[in-house]
């Protein structure tokens, strides 16, 4: 039940910003991520889309370290399986 609930927190977390991004609501959907983030383990998604909206931003020195991390967890992932 826990991993079920994990996995909709998750897929709602997407899901909103997805449509916060589209209508250009940038500070919101960033906010949806950063609270993410607050509770549960880093995911490379999460972390390249708060990269993402901190470049749609005019903020390149904000979006670099999510980015950066977001690679990492990918390049783990890839070399684990």
């Amino acid at each position: 039940m826990a991993k079920r609930n994990k996995q909709r927190a998750f897929a709602l977390t997407i899901q909103s910003t997805d449509h916060l991004m589209a209508e250009q609501h940038y500070e919101a959907a960033a906010n949806i991520l950063v609270r993410y983030l607050a509770i549960h383990p880093p995911q490379a998604q999460v972390l390249r889309r708060l990269g993402q909206i901190r470049m749609f931003q005019g903020r390149p020195h904000d979006a670099v370290p999510f980015l950066a991390q977001a690679l990492k967890i990918e390049t783990a992932v890839k070399n684990a399986a």
